[in-house]
């Protein structure tokens, strides 16, 4: 049942539950993001597509009244409670994983050349200079069959941060064997944080 699907509870759409975000509600009506999947109770399940959480509001949480003692309104406050399990979550993945991170431009440019799998953080503002001569190797990586993963976060302060350093514009990792498991959990957490931190 790993790939058991689960509706979404605020656009009604599907997806395999690995993919959403689980939520559940504590005894006191507070609903709370589950990203482990393993917190006991029963839970409803959040898609986190961009327009799915443009859209979600606490009309939309309406239907967890009928399985759940809950409290609303609470989007705003729930949004914040997802950010920070984000962020921290964040803050550990790349804790453990900062030994394997090649950071900025040249180290990145110097891997780029080898052939496994490889996952590239990008700064949203990163300089165009740096992007385009990412952007020039990861093609022609793709021409010669190599797979690259791009994945933009929110500003080199933030990537920085993540990797003990004052700023970094770029940094990449290898996503071959075991490492593949935390290159797709990464992506989805950071994709997860840059949609929450877009709708304002």
């Amino acid at each position: 049942m790993a790939n058991a699907e689960r509706r979404c509870i605020a656009c009604r759409g599907t997806a395999a539950k690995q993919e959403m975000l689980r939520l559940i509600v504590d005894d006191e009506g507070v609903i709370w993001p589950d990203l482990t999947q393993k917190l006991p109770g029963r839970g409803v399940y959040l898609c986190m597509q961009a327009e799915c959480l443009a859209a979600l509001n606490d009309r939309r949480l309406q239907p967890l009244k009928a399985k759940f003692r809950v409290n609303l309104p609470q989007w705003p406050e729930l949004k914040e409670r997802m950010l920070c399990i984000l962020e921290k979550q964040l803050s550990q993945m790349f804790a453990r994983l900062r030994v394997k991170t090649e950071i900025g431009r040249d180290a990145v440019m110097h891997r780029l050349w080898n052939n496994a799998p490889f996952m590239l953080l990008i700064a949203a503002d990163a300089g165009s200079a740096v992007v385009r001569q990412i952007e020039d190797a990861v093609e022609k990586r793709e021409q010669a069959g190599q797979h690259t993963l791009v994945v933009q976060v929110e500003s080199r302060l933030w990537l920085g941060e993540k990797l003990g350093r004052e700023a970094v514009a770029v940094a990449g990792m290898d996503v071959a064997g075991s490492m593949a498991s935390n290159a797709g959990k990464l992506v989805k957490f950071c994709s997860w944080y840059g949609q929450l931190k877009a709708i304002g």
